[in-house]
Parts: structure tokens; sequence; C-alpha cells
């Protein structure tokens, strides 16, 4: 029951990213040219992502560098090296990078977690939620800014509240704050001549080492859960997309004796590390021992990029009892999130993700055996 209650709960957080409509794209340098668009969603991931044509749906896009021109007319969802996003936002955007620019207008919420972050487009007209290193806010915002960084700089109206954390705030003289301005740092603000606070300005000094580090945690903690859902989903997508049967066949092995193939997993990551070091040991097997630590190493990552694929389409069916097990986007997009929130919870969370891991490798390694022996 508390799977399930989570599972619907995360269904609804996705709602806007799951439709009938979808078109997806891998590579190493996937593009969506100007002549293009479609109605539906787009997924798109690589090494350089250009996206210059409409999108009437969602954008869920990652990659090493993303440059976004086109319009897209409900949310963007992003994770990359370099992130810029030039293009007008019809509904929300949330992002995590290394540098963040948004120069298009977005018409709802902006939540990101970066090292570089700059807002400069014509607005913004929901609210704004940032952690990050250096901070700095252009755009007007209609709705309250929550910020925890190190160097932070807003020049823009804020409509609502204006919360921040940070080790530098400095208010523009383009800054009129609407509502009550609140401050945690170790040094008072700065506020150039022109900026203006309409609301009550509360600032609480942070004097110890521990309180200032918070500050940072918190924007390398929101970083961290955007990269690390997106580094998941990214690559469960690849992995149905380049090997959807093999995808389907992983799922019903799994499910068709789970013990079995949590077992075999185990078994695997006690005697395969083993058996290549002790191979290291002699003179012969050296070249065996690092092909067998290689091969060992490979196969993990490949168990930790499936797990959400078989987490996803299980949970899919418990929750919504159908006869079979569905490997899809919807499905996908379930599972990471599970695969990502079950890691934040301390103990009990780390095993119930160790067991998936070891049952996706157990039935990962059922199929090559069957496939070895065919070919035998």
């Amino acid at each position: 029951m508390r799977l399930g209650a989570v599972t619907v709960l995360l269904s609804l957080v996705f709602v806007p990213l799951i439709s009938f409509a979808a078109e997806f794209r891998v590579g190493d340098q996937p593009s969506f040219s100007e002549e293009e668009s479609t109605a539906g969603d787009l997924y798109i991931a690589g090494g350089n992502v250009a996206v210059n044509g409409s999108v009437r749906g969602d954008l869920v896009v990652a990659g090493g560098s993303l440059l976004l021109n086109g319009p897209v007319s409900a949310d963007v969802i992003s994770a990359g090296g370099n992130i810029t996003i030039l293009g007008n936002v019809g509904d929300d955007v949330r992002a995590g990078g290394g540098n963040i620019v948004i120069q298009g207008k977005v018409g709802g919420d902006v939540v990101i977690g970066g090292g570089q972050v700059n807002l400069a487009g014509p607005s913004i007209g929901g609210d704004v939620a940032i952690g990050g290193g250096s901070i700095r806010i252009d755009a007007p915002v209609a709705g309250s800014v929550k910020i925890g960084g190190g160097n932070i700089y807003i020049n823009a109206p804020v409509g609502g509240d204006l919360d921040v954390q940070g080790d530098k705030i400095t208010l523009g003289p383009k800054a009129v704050i609407t509502g009550d301005f609140s401050y945690k740092s170790s040094k008072e603000a700065i506020l150039e001549e022109g900026a203006i606070v309409r609301g009550e300005t509360t600032f609480t000094e942070l004097k110890g080492v521990e309180d200032i580090g918070k500050i940072g945690f918190v924007a390398l903690l929101s970083l961290g859960l955007v990269m690390k859902f997106f580094m998941a989903l990214v690559g469960a997508f690849a992995l149905i997309l380049i090997f959807h049967r093999f995808s389907e066949t992983l799922v019903q092995t799994a499910v068709a004796r789970p013990f079995f193939e949590i077992g075999r997993g185990f078994i695997f990551v006690i005697v395969a590390p083993i058996a290549s070091i002790i191979l290291l040991f002699t003179v012969i097997g050296v070249p065996l021992g690092f092909l067998g630590l290689t091969a060992f190493v490979a196969v993990m990552i490949f168990a930790c990029i499936a797990t959400p694929v078989v987490v996803g389409s299980i949970v899919h069916h418990f929750v919504f009892k159908t006869t079979d097990y569905e490997v899809s986007w919807k499905t996908i997009l379930v599972g990471a999130a599970l695969y990502v929130l079950v890691g934040l919870i301390p103990f009990v969370g780390w095993i119930v993700k160790f067991g998936v891991i070891l049952l996706t490798l157990g039935a990962a390694l059922n199929i090559k055996w069957r496939a070895l022996e065919d070919w035998r």
C-alpha cells in the first residue's frame, strides 16, 4: 500500500511529462531543426544537443551541452554541463547543470540547481527556486524567490517574497522587492542605489562554519538530486530505445523468479571480483584478472542503468493492475524517480536499492547464460 501511494504521488508529479504523443532522439549530436515541430512531448539526449524547432508539449533534454532556441509550449526539464535557453517556455523550467543561462520568457516556475546561474529573460511568470554557486537574476519575477548559494546578485523586480541564504548578497539598482526580504549570511546584504524593499527586512547572521556550510549543502543537494534523476532517466531511455526487446525480456525474467535472480546477482557480486583478484596473483592469469575486473565494473554499471526500467515496470504493473509488464517512457519516469528517492533513505533505502540492482543483475546474467547455451 505504501509503495502504491508513493507511486501514485510520483505519477501525479510527473503528469505533465506523460502524454500519448512523444518523440525520442538519442545521439552524439542530436538536433531538432527549425523546420521541425511536434504536437507532443520531445525527449532528446546526447553529447551536444540543439533544439531549434517548435515543441508544443514538454521538452525533456539531457546532454553535455544544451542549446534551446525554439519555443516550448509546456515544461522544459533539462540536465547537462552547459544549458542555454533562448526560446520562450510556456510553463515551468527545471534544470540542473554547471552553467545555466535563461534568456527566454518563462510562463511558470523556475527550479534550478547549478554552478553558475543567470536568469536574464523578459520575465518569469511564477516562482523561482535556485541552489548554486554564483547566481544572478536580471529577469522580472512575478512570484516569490528562494535562493541558496554563494555570490548572489538580484537586479530585477520580485513580485512576492525574497528568501536568500548566501555568502555575498547584493540587490542591484533595478531590484524592487514587493514582499518581505529575509536573508541569512555572514554579513549584511548590499543594497545598491535604487534598490527598494517594500516589505519587512529580516537578517540572520551566520557566524559558525557549520551554519555557512549549510548553504553549500543545500545547493549541492538540489543539484545532485536533479543530476541523479536525469542520469537515471537518460540511461534507461537509451536502453529501451536501443535494446527494447532485451528490456522487455529483462523485466519478464526478473519477475519470473525474483528471489532466485537476486541470489544469482549476489553470487556474482561476491565471486567475480574475488576470482579476478586471485588471477592477478598468478603470472598467466594477470590478463584474465584485469579483464575480469573490467567486465565486473561494466556489468555493474549496466545493472544500475537497467534497474529503473525493471523497477518502473514492476511498480506500474502492481499499481494499475495490468496483465503484462509494460516497458515505456511512462514506466521509466516512475522507475527513475523511485530509484533516486529510495537511495535517499538511510540504511533501509540503501538495502532496497541494492536488492533491486541485484535483481536486475541476476536477470541480465540469466538472459546471457541462456543465450550462450543456445549458441552452443
